[in-house]
């Protein structure tokens, strides 16, 4: 009988550090917000390629945002059961693929089908990501490690409205899709070499009763079903105007997709400074005063966006906006991963299906609004309904040991 001792199982992998998480998750939330920006500034240009009207292409970004909510219910089970590094990987191939896909669309149906599925990959990673973070990060320092994680999702939102006005302008639209895919290309191998899933995690079999003992836990808290009726209401208000921008500003000076991309991607900035800020604004605000100033912050910009300044003048109103936003979702987005920490990644999914579902609601209510009033006065009729949201939030939804 040998006296060599058996050999040692293989070591479980270390698990990632938390900053190089937040790391490798923004730049895969980079990937999923370059994505989604990307057909806002090419909306009059893809109208005249195709040869249709300015709100069927519209369609396409209510598209997106209806199949990135309704893809939520069924990418939050899946995450729990299989991993959430994992799903994201996956979203991010097929990413790759239906952006690049979109780039050799000939056609209005199928690009119109293309987004749309494209919004359902899309929806499996910023979500997810957070969920991530969540499992990683104490409460006490979740609100923050989320801030920083938006960070990096938020210059992607930039980028891709930016850019993609200016790649079209200079090589096409077809390239703009072209770098989408490559962008969600290199977030892949990135989450592929750096991430490694948590050890000693038990999960449960994917299978719909499994899926839908996750749900009944989220509904479960009382505040589930106000802090998503919330964020839909939410999404309505601030995303109805992102999808008109284009041809506002065509309308009013003439410019093309480079400039609207520009004046979209000022909201981009409003929120990378809320990212840069987080720590110190829930420290000295607290959630109560964020969610307030925030309706109030992001009301002013839009409101100034209804009168005819000159083109550039959006940049820095619309970069209020995306600050007053982040002071309002921030609060709700760190909520979010508390309603139901044993089921985090389907709570987290249902909160982007509700706010998506928003987002996908918000460019038909404010193309009925400006049908029906004209653009300046649908515009203020939004923004004053963004300051008396902001208002009512904390009352509606209070936040435990929140600062007043």
């Amino acid at each position: 009988m040998s006296d060599t001792p058996p050999p040692a199982p293989a070591a479980a992998p270390a698990p990632t550090p938390l900053p190089a998480l937040i790391l490798v998750l923004g730049a895969c939330g980079f990937a999923s917000t370059f994505t989604m920006r990307i057909i806002d500034p090419l909306i009059p240009t893809l109208a005249g390629e195709f040869g249709r009207s300015v709100p069927q292409i519209v369609m396409m970004v209510t598209g997106f945002s209806l199949a990135y909510a309704l893809g939520q219910p069924f990418l939050g089970p899946v995450a729990d059961a299989v991993g959430k590094i994992r799903t994201i990987l996956t979203c991010l191939l097929a990413l790759a693929l239906f952006s690049t896909v979109a780039a050799l669309s000939q056609s209005y149906e199928i690009m119109a089908v293309v987004r749309g599925v494209t919004g359902i990959a899309s929806g499996g990673i910023i979500p997810i990501a957070m969920a991530a973070i969540g499992d990683r990060a104490p409460m006490q320092e979740r609100q923050v490690a989320l801030g920083r994680f938006l960070v990096l999702m938020i210059i992607g939102q930039m980028s891709g409205s930016a850019c993609s006005g200016l790649i079209a302008t200079h090589l096409g639209w077809r390239a703009a899709f072209l770098s989408a895919a490559g962008v969600a290309a290199l977030a892949a191998v990135l989450v592929a070499i750096v991430l490694k899933p948590r050890r000693n995690v038990t999960r449960q079999a994917l299978s719909v009763a499994g899926a839908l003992a996750n749900y009944r836990i989220v509904f479960a808290n009382p505040r589930t079903k106000l802090l998503y009726g919330l964020v839909v209401i939410e999404g309505i208000l601030l995303f109805g105007i992102p999808a008109y921008v284009a041809a506002i500003l065509f309308e009013r000076s003439g410019v093309g997709p480079g400039e609207a991309g520009l004046a979209i991607a000022g909201m981009g900035f409003g929120c990378l400074v809320y990212g840069l800020l987080t720590r110190i604004l829930v420290e000295r605000l607290g959630p109560t005063r964020m969610t307030r100033t925030g309706g109030v912050v992001c009301a002013i910009g839009l409101a100034l966006f209804a009168f005819d300044w000159p083109w550039w003048s959006a940049i820095p109103l619309f970069a209020l906006q995306g600050f007053g936003f982040f002071l309002l979702h921030g609060t709700f987005q760190a909520q979010a991963t508390e309603l139901a920490p044993a089921a985090r990644g389907s709570a987290m999914a249902l909160f982007a299906c509700c706010f998506f579902l928003g987002q996908a609601t918000g460019p038909l209510a404010m193309g009925a609004a400006m049908h029906a009033l004209g653009a300046p006065a649908a515009i203020l009729l939004f923004a004053a309904a963004i300051v008396l949201f902001g208002y009512l939030t904390p009352r509606i939804l209070p936040v435990p040991s929140s600062r007043t």
